[in-house]
């Protein structure tokens, strides 16, 4: 037994949006849409808002807990989203419809009820898994191993019906099948238990971003629920072929993103057969047979989905026009044939077909409110991505990956034929990106030129400030007839300035009214200042005819003994 393992690199081109998820949300409290974008912030978003945002903020977060301060908070964020745009730490594609739907519920409330209680809307959106470094997407290898292990079951079991030791007629679920029924299936197909389950021996790494930085890797869509078949009422008329009310936003990786996700699938050697102890699996995958098993079992469930949703009319043409020269081209079709590359379907909203056995299958379907739920072969309904959720025409199915796999040091052949069909989805994608970091330089520069505008305000008030504090203090430093010469001075300049001058104006009645007082002052510097501010005002404006002698004369008085 060498116990070496082998390893093969995965290069993963998603074909339709797949939502992996976490169990994290998106939430109001930490995005904002503007446009067709959707902008992740965090705390440090938060130190670029204004002090007085920060303030009204503080005191929002200060109150009591409550849908009516939830409400508030998303209202907040939403009016000072330029403010947070230019900092934020993501940014996620978004459609129309999404963008309408969050400006007319932000800070809203969903619905009220009869008794007048409001439900809150909060807006949530379910978030795939991503790196916390970069904020990209990745498949987690355990979603992985998962849709590969069922394909491996499905190949074991090649089509047979439950066996009748797995049967229980009086299941509490009505389902006809026995409590535990599924993980013993697993060890009967794969004949071992989880000491010695052949998956033991495969291992899949998370599948990270490596494609282009100018490329987004998410985008955000509603998941929408479309019957198969047509089904009637109790009146025999038939029933929509949707439910509008049954509507999710999820964040999904990006269709046609090529050869955008890499990451190992990995496979342990144990050595020859006859080598196996009691604790080793009595099954071994191959990297071929692992390839296979995943085309048998998921490439008629791809095709007969599309087929059934095209006859319906609800298939996106241009989605199912690419995909299909995608799948027919002649390089694809060869690694496909040789087992070197395979379809997979993973996450949320893959279909009840995709995750359970041919021949085995009973899935349950839910009926009316009054009425038990039913087990069938089949599902009744899909689960389909599209941007506006009352969309009839332009809907995707969830999940499906094209995977292609090489030696660990070694590229896949080039495909220039792909690479030129799916130009059309990267430039889009391209210009939506630069478009985006264009908004966000442009506020980061409104925000600059608003800072440096504050801060030279501020300046000026602090200024403005301390001289007035100056100026105050040197008034109280004044002596009584220094505050009587300094009132006319101000009085005289305000008026100068405004073109208000006048023979029988104010200034005429407060310098009489100096003139008079300071031929009683002692303080010869305090008649001398009056004196010199006296003679000043008189170059513009004459004292009256009456009294231009006297007043002439009582001035000089004052500056006699002025050096």
């Amino acid at each position: 037994m060498s116990g070496i393992p082998r390893s093969r690199k995965l290069w993963i081109t998603p074909l339709s949006p797949v939502h992996m998820g976490t169990d994290e949300d998106y939430t109001p409290a930490g995005y904002v849409i503007e446009g067709n974008a959707l902008y992740e912030f965090d705390e440090r978003a938060l130190e670029g808002l204004p002090e007085a945002q920060r303030a009204d903020l503080r005191k929002l977060l200060g109150g009591k807990p409550s849908d009516a301060m939830l409400k508030q908070v998303q209202a907040f964020f939403y009016k000072n989203r330029e403010w947070l745009i230019p900092g934020a730490v993501n940014v996620v594609q978004v459609s129309e419809e999404v963008a309408k739907l969050y400006a007319a519920r932000i800070g809203k409330a969903a619905n009220v009820e009869s008794g007048g209680r409001e439900v809150q809307n909060k807006l949530e959106i379910e978030r795939a898994a991503y790196n916390s470094v970069d904020r990209r997407l990745f498949f987690p290898g355990t979603g992985l191993k998962g849709a590969m292990r069922t394909a491996l079951l499905d190949c074991e079991n090649d089509g047979n019906p439950l066996p009748q030791k797995y049967r229980d007629p009086k299941a509490r679920d009505g389902s006809g099948i026995a409590r535990g029924a599924n993980n013993k299936l697993q060890k009967d197909l794969f004949k071992g238990s989880f000491e010695t389950d052949p998956m033991r021996l495969v291992q899949v790494g998370d599948c990270a971003w490596c494609g282009p930085e100018n490329l987004n890797s998410a985008e955000i869509l509603f998941a929408v629920n479309r019957k198969k078949h047509p089904v009637e009422d109790e009146h025999g008329k038939p029933r929509p072929a949707q439910d509008e009310n049954l509507s999710q936003l999820f964040e999904c990786a990006a269709p046609f993103r090529f050869r955008a996700f890499q990451g190992l699938l990995t496979v342990s050697d144990v050595g020859a057969a006859g080598e196996r102890n009691h604790k080793l699996p009595h099954l071994r995958f191959g990297f071929a047979e692992i390839a296979a098993a995943c085309n048998r079992f998921y490439r008629p469930i791809f095709e007969k989905e599309t087929e059934l949703l095209k006859k319906h009319g609800f298939l996106d043409t241009q989605w199912r026009e690419t995909v299909e020269r995608l799948l027919d081209d002649s390089a694809v079709k060869e690694r496909l044939a040789r087992n070197q590359a395979f379809l997979l379907r993973v996450g949320r909203h893959s279909g009840a077909e995709s995750v359970t056995l041919n021949g085995v299958r009973t899935i349950r379907v839910m009926r009316g409110k009054k009425e038990k739920p039913v087990w069938e072969p089949e599902a009744k309904t899909l689960w389909l991505a599209t941007g506006s959720h009352q969309d009839k025409r332009y809907l995707r199915p969830f999940g499906w990956l094209l995977v292609e796999m090489t030696e660990p040091d070694e590229n896949p052949p080039t495909w220039p034929e792909a690479e030129a069909l799916l130009e059309q989805y990267t430039e889009a994608s391209s210009r939506w990106l630069e478009k985006v970091h264009a908004c966000q330089a442009e506020l980061t520069e409104k925000q600059r030129n608003a800072r440096e505008q504050a801060e030279l305000r501020a300046r000026e008030e602090a200024e403005a400030r301390r001289r007035q504090a100056e100026e105050e203090r040197r008034k109280a430093a004044m002596s009584p007839e220094e505050r009587q010469i300094e009132a006319l001075r101000a009085l005289f300049e305000k008026e100068k300035a405004q073109g208000r001058l006048a023979p029988q104006g104010p200034v005429s009645e407060q310098r009489l009214k100096l003139l008079k007082a300071a031929l009683e002052w002692e303080d010869p510097q305090a008649r001398c200042q009056a004196g010199r501010l006296l003679e000043m005002i008189a170059r513009e404006l004459n004292w009256p005819k009456k009294r231009r002698d006297e007043a002439k004369s009582q001035v000089r008085r004052l500056l006699e003994k002025c050096s």
